[in-house]
């Protein structure tokens, strides 16, 4: 028998879902509707895999993923949303999630990519591919197409996270110079002059997350 534990604030869909894995002859879910609730629910209980919805008031998806890894680092993580999650991508891998789920799933797509993710099976949309294997991202500016290369986009993401120039050079293998290269190069695409006005202006356009983590 495997656990599964929901973490989700719409207390219809946490409680659907959690009817529809129960009915699994090989499952067992529960659901909890916050962040907090899941914490004190993993303290008192092992789960084979954690649902997060991305999108919540107390604690979005971002920083819970953060909080359960933190206490159990192979905690197996899918999350669930409604909304395209491709922006969140790579910070979401990096914190360790196994997958992502989408509500417009059938229930029956719910079930076997669940299934998957507790066989320890990756879990994509397959309408993310196109996005998620692009190299490159073209935004406009000024009407204006810019494009910004992996390096400049992983190194934003990096700088959002508050890594210095320092330790984003140590993480990603290049010399500090070609960090600041990179970062001035990517200031007059976006045509900023300042790591915090390229940060504000990287989540307007959707290069990096909204949400905090």
């Amino acid at each position: 028998m495997k656990h599964v534990l929901i973490i989700d604030d719409h207390i219809m869909v946490g409680e659907g879902t959690k009817r529809l894995l129960s009915d699994e002859p090989d499952l067992q879910a529960d659901f909890v509707s916050s962040g907090s609730q899941a914490l004190i629910s993993m303290d008192n209980k092992y789960y084979d895999l954690y649902i997060i919805d991305l999108n919540m008031p107390e604690q979005n998806g971002i920083d819970l993923t953060k909080a359960i890894t933190a206490r159990h680092r192979e905690a197996r993580i899918l999350i669930y949303t409604g909304y395209d999650t491709t922006a969140y991508f790579n910070t979401l891998v990096n914190l360790g999630v196994i997958g992502f789920l989408s509500k417009s799933y059938s229930n029956q797509q719910l079930i076997y990519a669940v299934k998957c993710a507790l066989m320890d099976l990756a879990v994509i949309p397959a309408n993310w591919l196109n996005e998620l294997k692009r190299t490159d991202r073209k935004i406009k500016l000024n009407g204006e197409q810019v494009t910004l290369s992996e390096i400049e986009q992983t190194i934003l993401l990096l700088v959002d996270k508050g890594k210095s120039n320092d330790e984003i050079a140590d993480q990603i293998k290049v010399s500090r110079r070609t960090v600041e290269r990179h970062l001035t190069k990517t200031f007059q695409k976006m045509q900023v002059s300042s790591r915090a006005e390229a940060l504000k202006k990287g989540k307007q356009l959707g290069l990096l997350p909204k949400l905090s983590f």
